[in-house]
């Protein structure tokens, strides 16, 4: 088993870090927010307009925090930051998104028992409040993706328990009402992706509940058809969830992360219907939030997860299966990831957000040598 190695030079009390070919890095300086700021989820983009991805933190969970902007130098360092907007709530994850047509990124924030925040971006990196939307309920995550084909990003609006909602752009930002989709279930994820090919978002849903992965089906106009539950005979509960072609085959495959359980690769069968799903992972992964990336190029995409508790691991897509890769750091409440070339290399990183201390990026330094 191949085996990265994080120098974490900061928590070791160095000046600085030790690094060399073929490792995952991250420099004491790639450490970034407060410890006590309850980070639930770092979301990249270009907020400033430079070319370069930048953090948007979101912070507080169930307590009131103030959601930042972190800044990357063109390094993959996030050295400057500011407030997110003017007013402090208990955020869970930002969807990135051009909400009002004028060519940045704004932001949506989904906050418990808040309605959701909008805030527009100047092009710089200035937030400010353009309102709220949705209902006052357990919002643990949000999306934006064009649901009925008008070329705006809509949004979808994760809530724990409770319906999730979705809200159609009107193309300036604003919003019609919100739209319940059928069922209520343990949620707290969700990926878009065109499932069955016929050009239109479908949506799956992460499930503490135990019943399944609930997946509804785009229709013409915005709507969706559903829910259908994929997995329930597995009665896992299911926190993270994200859609990609892990398999190589042109079309999205389902990605579920394990609680105290192995994770799950669902292979589409080209038509949107799911074979019988591959394990991945241990027993021992507490599995938080799940992303892909080609970390080594060799063409096929890898798959990383954040673990609340246990190490944080990559899972390298080999011929034979997935090999575990520990990122040697100790284990944190690592609460959600994201995947991004910070340091536009072309290899891509992974920023950790991390709700009981700083969060940090790793800078990919993997060179794929061959087996």
């Amino acid at each position: 088993m191949r085996q990265f190695v994080l120098s974490l030079g900061l928590a070791a009390g160095l000046a600085g870090p030790a690094w060399s070919q073929g490792e995952f890095w991250v420099h004491p300086y790639n450490a970034f927010g407060a410890e006590d700021a309850l980070t639930a989820s770092v979301n990249l983009g270009d907020l400033d307009g430079d070319g370069d991805l930048d953090g948007f933190a979101v912070n507080g969970r169930h307590w009131v925090q103030q959601d930042e902007v972190y800044f990357n130098n063109g390094l993959g360092f996030f050295r400057s930051a500011r407030d997110a907007g003017p007013d402090r709530g208990t955020g869970y994850e930002a969807a990135l998104a051009d909400l009002d047509g004028d060519g940045d990124l704004d932001a949506a924030i989904a906050r418990d028992l808040l309605p959701v925040l909008l805030l527009f971006n100047d092009g710089a990196g200035n937030f400010d409040e353009a309102g709220d939307l949705g209902p006052i309920a357990q919002a643990r995550s949000i999306a934006a993706g064009d649901f009925d084909g008008d070329g705006d990003p809509d949004l979808v609006l994760v809530q724990r328990g409770e319906a999730n909602n979705y809200f159609l752009n009107r193309g300036d930002g604003t919003f019609e009402a919100a739209v319940e989709l059928p069922g209520a279930f343990q949620t707290i994820q969700v990926a878009i992706a065109d499932l069955d090919g016929d050009g239109l978002q479908d949506l799956v849903f992460s499930n503490r509940g135990g019943q399944g992965l609930p997946i509804y089906r785009g229709q013409p106009g915005g709507g969706f058809s559903g829910p259908v539950l994929l997995g329930g005979e597995l009665e896992m509960e299911i926190r993270a969830v994200a859609v990609a072609d892990v398999t190589g085959d042109g079309s999205p495959d389902l990605l579920a992360g394990g609680m105290e359980a192995p994770s799950l690769l669902f292979p589409n069968d080209g038509s949107g219907g799911f074979g019988e799903p591959v394990r991945f992972g241990s027993d021992a992964d507490v599995v938080f939030g799940i992303d892909t990336g080609d970390f080594d190029r060799d063409g096929r995409l890898d798959i990383a997860i954040a673990n609340s508790g246990v190490e944080n691991r990559v899972y390298l897509n080999r011929d034979t299966g997935f090999e575990p890769v520990d990122i040697a750091a100790d284990p944190v409440s690592t609460y959600n990831l994201s995947v991004g070339d910070l340091n536009a290399d072309g290899w891509p990183d992974i920023v950790y957000a991390v709700s009981e201390g700083s969060n940090y990026a790793v800078i990919n330094r993997f060179e794929h040598l061959g087996d």
